[in-house]
Formats: structure tokens, sequence, C-alpha cells
């Protein structure tokens, strides 16, 4: 089936600029994503992060995850991972439209790696079949329940109504949904009575532990959800105490990492320590070269600089538990214009992936602390993967 382009919603923020990324960054962040998926999903390190687990974070289904996305600092080193995220958004705003608003002539003789989006499109709509195929071997997709907490409020909700229009317009039937509306009946789900064959959860509650995901979680531990993203993926790659053992070769090495794969990650994952194991004295002298996120939240939600901590919230935090220091690695910069003027702003890069492999990329432009959508001037931001010399003379 050919599918017609969707149209980019309005009142999203777009920046007005592009960002270049070198070839041999690219390759560096298509080769750590897939060495981070083989590592994370290794038995000796599945065995490590599951001592002590909850009873969905051990639930093992046969699926995996759509949209994981891998966020990378751009250094004059190299691209540094500043962490993984499932249920990444943005990925129709973002990788997929970004790439729309840009103008595939002009950039053709530019950028390598261009795709239709069209094809694009196919490529995503292929994840979801085969996460439900994994489970559902020989069943045809044809019911999906997008399903959010509160999903009018959410601050990408146009997002969720470009995902259902793509599922419809591919023969999929798609629902946007609360996840307490989602019913659990022996051997599967539905929703407003009508029977589902794939959960796509955007929902942050990776525990299925909230009141809203009762029912979720029930049928998931039974085997009779087919839900993407899995919870066991953020507990294997997203939670960011995984950090402190991707940032560590040996550490590994001995959970059963190829060399090479342990020297890269090694190489682009910061150095990553539990705050409790550092300890409030190492933490306050060294707090300048750190980053303090805790284990579980997202979307830059109580990430603190060091730079910028006080004695007072080290220790609060310290008391809360579960954070991680992680040495810091300052953004890229570049000259955006705006309506004032060209603006220096902050980026960072996203990979959207499926499985390790890379499926498209898209940037966040930003000013202040944390990647935002709300700064003038900034948002989402297409990528150019800027063509090798021998690329260029060859089109």
């Amino acid at each position: 089936m050919t599918l017609a382009p969707l149209a980019p919603p309005a009142g999203v923020p777009y920046a007005r600029t592009i960002v270049g990324l070198e070839s041999r960054d690219f390759e560096t962040i298509r080769r750590a994503v897939a060495a981070l998926f083989r590592s994370a999903h290794s038995p000796e390190f599945e065995a490590r992060v599951d001592d002590g687990a909850s009873e969905v974070a051990r639930c093992r289904p046969p699926n995996f995850a759509v949209f994981m996305g891998y966020d990378f600092h751009l250094t004059p080193a190299g691209p540094r991972l500043i962490e993984v995220n499932t249920n990444a958004g943005g990925a129709l705003l973002n990788g997929l439209h970004t790439a729309a608003l840009c103008d595939p002539v002009r950039l053709a003789c530019l950028c390598a790696e261009l795709m239709p989006v069209e094809t694009m499109e196919g490529r995503i709509l292929e994840t979801f079949r085969s996460e439900h195929a994994l489970a559902r071997p020989g069943r045809p997709l044809e019911r999906v329940a997008i399903a959010d907490e509160r999903p009018e409020a959410q601050p990408l909700r146009a997002e969720f109504e470009l995902f259902r229009a793509l599922f419809e317009r591919a023969g999929v039937a798609a629902e946007i949904c609360d996840p307490a509306e989602l019913a659990h009946a022996p051997g599967g789900m539905s929703l407003r009575g009508a029977a589902l064959d794939l959960v796509y959860l955007r929902d942050t509650d990776w525990q299925l532990a909230a009141p809203r995901s009762r029912a979720l979680r029930a049928a998931y531990l039974a085997g009779d959800a087919v839900v993407t993203p899995a919870p066991r993926e953020h507990h294997l790659l997203a939670d960011k105490r995984r950090l402190t053992l991707f940032s560590s070769p040996v550490a590994l090495r001995e959970l059963g990492a190829r060399a090479d794969d342990a020297a890269l990650l090694g190489e682009v994952v910061p150095e990553t320590r539990l705050l409790a194991e550092l300890g409030g004295e190492a933490a306050w002298r060294a707090r300048r070269d750190f980053v303090f996120k805790p284990a579980a939240a997202f979307g830059s939600r109580a990430v603190y600089r060091g730079d910028k901590l006080t004695r007072g919230k080290l220790e609060e935090i310290l008391a809360a538990g579960d954070f991680v220091a992680q040495r810091r690695v300052d953004p890229g910069e570049l000259d955006v214009p705006t309506p004032e003027g060209p603006r220096r702003m902050k980026f960072d890069v996203r990979a959207y992936a499926y499985q390790g492999e890379v499926l498209m990329l898209g940037a966040r432009v930003y000013q202040g602390q944390v990647t935002n959508l709300r700064t003038p001037g900034g948002g989402f931001s297409a990528i150019c993967v800027v063509r090798r010399d021998s690329e260029a003379s060859e089109s």
C-alpha cells in the first residue's frame, strides 16, 4: 500500500535550522545504539539487573519496544550518549516531519541517508507489525490503542493524532485512550468493548503500578496483552542506573558484552556513578563536573547541574535515593534565525531506533539548562547527515 505523507500539525514548534551531522558521527551513533541493545540483552546483563527487580520488570514478553530514543550531545571528540528513553516522544513530529519540512532536491547533494517520507512511514508501521508478530505469530495487526495518562492534556497530543491517522490509512483501526479505559478479559485486552491486538504505551508508568494501569498490568503479566514499548525494555536500557554499567568497559565485559562493544560504549557513554556509592562529600567536591539525575525520571525532570547545586539540595537528593551522577557533557550549539535576529542555542540529537537499528534522527534546539520546546525560535529540527566527499562526487 502506498501512503501519502501526513502534513505536519499546526502549533508544533520547529526551529528554523538544520543540524549538520558528520557521517563519522552518525556511524558512531549507529554503532553505539547497536552495542547498547546487544549488551543489554546478554544473559549476564539481564541476570544482574533482574536481581531484586519488580515482577513487571522481570516479566519477559517476546516483543521489544518501538521508538527507543537514544539522546546524544555532539562534542569535538564525537557523540556522547546522555540517556536512553523508551516511548520516546516526538518521532512523528521530529524525526519524520522535520524531514518533511526540508527540500529534498536542495539537500540531496549534501545529505546522505535521505529517504522519502512515505518510505519512512512504511518503516515505522513495520516496527509495530514486527512487535505484534513476535507476540502473536501469524495473526494480523488490526486494532491498536494509543494509551497515555490524560492524553488530551499531553504536550505532544498532536502526535497521537498523527499515529492514529497513520495506522488507519494503513488499514489498522486505532483509538487514543487513557490506560484506565483498557479492560482485561481472559486471553486479551479490549477498549470500549472492542478487542485489541496491541497497546502502544506512551504512559511513563513503566512499572504499571498506578491505579490507571491495573487492568493493563494484569493482562501484561498474564501474557494477554501485547504492549510496546514493553516495560522490560525500560528496565534493561532506560533506567538511568544502567548508565553505570554502560559507561564501564570492565563491568560490560564481566556481563557478557563483546570486547568491541564494551570499548565503544566506554568511550561514548560519560562516566556515571550511583550517587549513594559516590557519597556526599566526594559528590560535593566534584559537583561542578557532574549532572545529577533520578534513575526513573524523564523529560529532564529533577535533573540538577552540579555547578548550580546548593549543599542543601545535594543533601536532599542524597536522602531521596536512586540518583546517579553523570560526568557533564555540554550540548552542541548553533546559530538559529529568529524574528529578533540570529540566536545562539543549544541542541541535542535523538536517534529513534528499533531493536538496535537507527530508524531516523531528530534534533531539539533550545536555551536554558534542560531540553524544552518553549524557547522562542527553538523546537524540533531536522538533521542532515553530511555526505562524504566520495559520496558527493558520485551523485
